[in-house]
C-alpha cells in the first residue's frame, strides 16, 4: 500500500523447516532470489534447520536455531541492500520471528525497526519460555511498538512484562469495495451466519447451545476443520439440526456473498487478536455480535452490535433473540467501517509514525 505511493518497498519472505514438522524432509528449499512485484522487491528462501524442536529446552540448541534463522535474515537482507540500498526503516509484521530477524538487522545496520504485533500464540500459550524471553528482547528493542488492538497489547504486558503503554494500536485493514455494502436480505427466516475454521478456539459449541434457545431462526456456519462430524452431531442430540446447515469453506473472493445473504452474523471465538471478519461483514451492513474476546473489543461499537461473554451460551441466546426483532442503522455500520479500516486510513497512521522515527 505505500508502494502505489510512490515509496520504495521490500518484503523479505524466510520460510523455514523445523524438526520434527511435516515439512522438514519434503517441504520445498531454495536459495535467495529477488523478485519485483507490483512495484515490490521480494526477496524470498526457504531453510531447512537441524535443531530439533523437542531439544529446544536446551538453551544451546535453541539458540543455534535462532542464529540459523538470523544467518538467512541477514543473507536476504544483503541481497536486497545490493539491489536497491539500505532502507530508511524495517517494519517487522510478527511479533516472534518477524521481531527477532528484524532486530537481527537492526543490530548490524543501524536500522531503526518497527513491530507489529498481531499474533495469538503468547495468549494461547503456545510458546515456552524460552521464545518469550527471545520475543521481549526483540520487542523491547524495537523504537516503535504497534498492536492489532488494545487487548493484544493488555495481553502482551501481562505475558511478556512490556507496558501496553508502550503500544499504539494500528488496527488492520480490508478493501471495502470487495465487500460492498447491500441492503439487508428478506428471508423468509432471519438467519444468522458465521465463518471460521471449525476448531475449538472458534467457540462452535458454545453458539450451538445458545443456538438451541433461538427459535424461528436459521445458522449458517461456513468453514472446514477436524470438528465438523462432532458438531454435526451436536445438532442432532441439541435437536437443531434442521436449521443449521454447514456450507463448508468459502473462498476469500466469494465471502461477500456469505455476508450479503444473511442478516446478521454471530462471532462466538475464545479468542481473536483481531477479527477480520467482524469487519468485513460490517462493510456489507450486517450487524454483529461477538464476543469479548479480544479484537472485538475495539471493533463493535454499539450501533454494529452487541458484545458478550466468552463462553457464556445463555448470554449468546440471549442476544440472538433481541437481534432478531431489533432495527438497525446499517450505513453507519458501513461508514464506520470506511472511516476506521480503509487502507487509506491505516496508511496515513504509518507513515505518521514513521516521520516519528526517521
Amino acid at each position: 500500500m505505500f508502494a502505489e505511493v510512490g515509496h520504495k518497498v521490500g518484503v523479505l519472505h524466510a520460510r523455514f523447516h523445523d524438526l520434527p514438522s511435516a515439512t522438514w524432509l519434503k517441504g520445498p528449499i531454495g536459495p535467495v532470489t529477488i523478485t519485483e512485484e507490483n512495484n515490490i522487491t521480494v526477496v524470498r528462501s526457504s531453510k531447512r534447520l537441524f535443531q530439533p524442536g523437542p531439544l529446544h529446552r536446551i538453551p544451546q540448541i535453541y539458540q543455534s536455531s535462532v542464529r540459523s534463522r538470523e544467518r538467512l535474515a541477514l543473507k536476504m537482507y544483503d541481497a536486497y541492500k545490493e539491489a536497491n540500498g539500505p532502507p530508511d526503516i524495517i517494519h517487522a509484521k510478527c511479533t516472534m520471528w518477524g521481531a527477532i530477524l528484524a532486530k537481527a538487522i537492526s543490530d548490524r545496520e543501524n536500522i531503526p525497526y518497527i513491530v507489529t504485533a498481531g499474533a495469538s500464540v503468547f495468549a494461547r500459550g503456545i510458546v515456552g519460555p524460552r521464545e518469550r524471553k527471545t520475543a521481549a528482547t526483540a520487542l523491547n528493542s524495537a523504537n516503535r511498538l504497534l498492536s492489532v488492538s488494545s487487548t493484544l497489547a493488555t495481553d502482551l504486558e501481562r505475558i511478556l512484562k512490556i507496558p501496553a503503554t508502550e503500544f499504539t494500536t494500528v488496527s488492520n485493514m480490508i478493501d471495502p469495495n470487495k465487500f460492498p455494502f447491500t441492503p439487508l436480505p428478506k428471508n423468509e427466516t432471519f438467519t444468522f451466519g458465521y465463518m471460521a475454521n471449525l476448531v475449538a478456539d472458534k467457540g462452535h459449541t458454545t453458539l450451538l447451545q445458545a443456538f438451541k434457545e433461538v427459535p424461528s431462526a436459521k445458522l449458517l456456519l461456513a468453514g472446514g476443520g477436524p470438528l465438523r462430524k462432532q458438531l454435526e452431531e451436536l445438532t442432532i442430540t441439541l435437536g437443531i439440526e434442521d436449521r443449521v446447515k454447514f456450507v463448508g469453506p468459502i473462498d476469500r473472493e466469494k465471502a461477500c456473498g456469505f455476508f450479503q445473504g444473511i442478516d446478521a452474523f454471530v462471532h462466538p471465538s475464545r479468542y481473536e487478536t483481531f477479527g477480520i471478519v467482524l469487519v468485513e461483514a460490517l462493510s456489507t451492513g450486517r450487524p454483529v455480535i461477538a464476543t469479548r474476546c479480544g479484537g472485538p473489543n475495539d471493533i463493535v461499537r454499539s450501533e454494529d452490535g452487541t458484545l458478550v461473554d466468552v463462553d457464556d451460551a445463555t448470554g449468546l441466546a440471549e442476544a440472538m433473540r433481541n437481534m432478531i426483532g431489533m432495527d438497525w442503522d446499517t450505513q453507519a455500520m458501513r461508514d464506520g467501517v470506511e472511516a476506521r479500516y480503509t487502507k487509506a486510513t491505516i496508511r496515513g497512521q504509518l507513515l505518521d509514525i514513521y516521520d516519528t522515527i526517521v
